[in-house]
């Protein structure tokens, strides 16, 4: 029997690590295997589009079907409690939609462990978030949202309601792709479907920061800024929320800004099942780890993505919880794991900052390059919106291979030819 390598959670960085290792696990003699608690794998980083309707479930891949290509196996279950002297970890009962089990509790071994299950929202103690907000989590919020937004869409058309008041709390990179996404959407709607005219819709967008995009360069933060005002977003900068309620977000400064949907986009923290895991956490509760991945005190426990807290010495904190340093992670994790047993890694993880890329609807696309000294090249327009495409047929590819991956993009293509661009069902 070969070494046992267990992958819980198929984010952008598990899938494709469980992906790569599960090719080469028959030349390494390993037996590889995937947890997550969903049965479909979805990429997250394009959440936002699920939200507002651009997208459908046909998007995700069953994570079967990943299994069966790569060589992996799945489990499905959610990680309860972990082990670490006898090297096992349990998974939670999985229930039927009408509350009946379709699994026990299990117990699973492993020689190596690799802990990619992500991270979840934090809503910093705001009282009535969790009560009021959606929480762009994963793709079953963003789902419900989705048919939330199409009810509500509905109601204005119908002159039920006057207009659709929508509040996103949270200027970074979600919370600005969001906002721009639903403005496209909803003329999307009307032109295709009929429902109400985009000049019933507003969207505020609120932050505590004095720009949006505030981690971005300046030039990149005004091009987005423009580019959402120009769609008729409303920007409520150095503004703090004190409390959600039914009607809305209440401001530190005593204002109120009413809202008919209210979505939460600010800031990551740990899962809190992460406590129980007996490992050394942040103040954010991720996991903290060595330049190797390598869990602290743990030689054969490995954490990557969102989940892993790993110190930039650039920087001196924590890396970004971004898609692109869960694939850096993966793609070392793979060289670490396929070595042979007992052979630690001679290099140390070293993240290599490749940019970022903000959507701002279906035509424009802002993006920064690093360069030297700290400065950054901002570039705008559709070579942006190209590269933005081409991450996810990168990632695609890592999991699909080439061949498929091509024929699906084709695919898509053919599809967005024929049906609406936004879902009116």
């Amino acid at each position: 029997m070969g070494q046992r390598v267990l992958i819980v959670g198929g984010g952008a960085g598990g899938s494709e690590l469980a992906a790569m290792l599960g090719r080469r696990s028959h030349r390494l003699d390993l037996q590889v295997s995937l947890v997550d608690c969903a049965t479909r794998h979805l990429w997250k980083p394009r959440l936002h589009e699920v939200a507002a309707g651009l997208r459908s479930d046909s998007d995700a891949i069953p994570y079967l079907a990943l299994a069966r290509g790569n060589n992996f196996r799945f489990r499905l279950g959610s990680l309860i409690s972990l082990d670490a002297k006898a090297r096992t970890i349990s998974l939670g009962r999985v229930t039927t939609a009408q509350g009946n089990t379709l699994l026990n509790e299990r117990v699973l071994q492993y020689d190596t462990l690799v802990l990619a299950f992500g991270s979840q929202v934090n809503d910093f103690g705001t009282p009535g978030v969790r009560e009021h907000c959606l929480l762009l989590d994963d793709s079953e919020r963003a789902f419900a949202f989705q048919k939330q937004l199409l009810e509500a869409a509905v109601l204005v058309s119908q002159g039920t309601t006057d207009r659709l008041r929508i509040g996103i709390v949270g200027a970074g990179a979600t919370g600005v792709e969001l906002a721009a996404e639903l403005c496209h959407s909803i003329r999307a709607a009307h032109s295709s479907g009929g429902l109400m005219p985009a000049d019933k819709l507003e969207i505020t967008l609120i932050d505590m920061a004095p720009r949006v995009l505030a981690n971005s360069s300046p030039a990149m933060s005004d091009f987005a800024a423009r580019a959402l005002q120009q769609l008729g977003v409303t920007l409520r900068l150095n503004a703090g929320v004190a409390q959600v309620t039914p009607d809305g977000f209440e401001l530190k400064d005593g204002n109120t800004v009413p809202c008919d949907l209210k979505v939460w986009a600010s800031g990551v923290i740990g899962h809190p099942f992460t406590t129980d895991l007996n490992l050394t956490l942040d103040r954010s509760r991720r996991i903290v780890c060595d330049s190797f991945l390598r869990c602290v005190g743990e030689d054969n426990i490995y954490a990557l993505g969102d989940c892993a807290s790993v110190i930039d010495p650039a920087t001196n904190h924590p890396l970004p919880t971004t898609a692109q340093v869960a694939h850096q992670q993966a793609v070392y994790l793979l060289k670490a794991l396929s070595l042979k047993p007992g052979v630690a890694p001679s290099e140390v993880f070293q993240y290599q900052d490749r940019g970022s890329l903000v959507s701002l609807g279906t035509k424009s696309t802002t993006g920064e390059i690093p360069l030297r000294k700290r400065r950054a090249w901002t570039f705008n327009g559709m070579f942006a919106k190209f590269g933005y495409v081409f991450l996810q047929i990168m990632h695609r590819a890592t999991l699909l291979g080439w061949r498929r991956t091509l024929t699906l993009t084709l695919s898509d293509a053919l599809r967005r030819t024929a049906v609406p661009p936004v879902k009116l069902h």
